[in-house]
């Protein structure tokens, strides 16, 4: 489970879920669909967030991610475990990806939506594994 407690086994982004030629084009194509700029598909990819910092790993946009920084500073698995959840951050977080949805639900299919947005619509944990 990644820092922010959303499921990477549903995440199209997550190199376990990358098996071909076809999904690294619609990971680009989809990105430029919902957020206007174009990427080449072999940058649309993620390593996980939780994969340490001295094996390299890739992930979509800036390596320094303030939930994954707060989890590891705390030394727990996933914000489901802080015993401040839900703080400021995860709802700063949670606000960022949810003015997305409109746009997505006009440029997506529903399956597009199922795979690249549900995944991050996780509004609770439940503080345990």
């Amino acid at each position: 489970m990644p820092a922010a407690g959303f499921s990477a086994a549903i995440a199209v982004l997550f190199k376990e879920n990358i098996h071909s030629d076809a999904d690294w084009e619609r990971l680009s194509v989809v990105f430029r669909d919902l957020y206007g700029y174009a990427i080449v598909p072999e940058a649309v990819y993620c390593d996980g967030c939780l994969e340490p910092d001295e094996n390299n790993p890739r992930r979509l946009g800036t390596n320094r991610c303030p939930i994954r920084d707060c989890v590891l500073e705390k030394g727990i698995t996933h914000c489901g475990k802080c015993d401040i959840f839900p703080c400021d951050l995860m709802e700063r977080h949670l606000a960022t990806i949810e003015t997305v949805v409109a746009k997505a639900r006009e440029v997506l299919t529903p399956e597009e939506f199922r795979d690249f947005v549900e995944p991050y619509l996780i509004r609770g944990l439940p503080h345990s594994d």
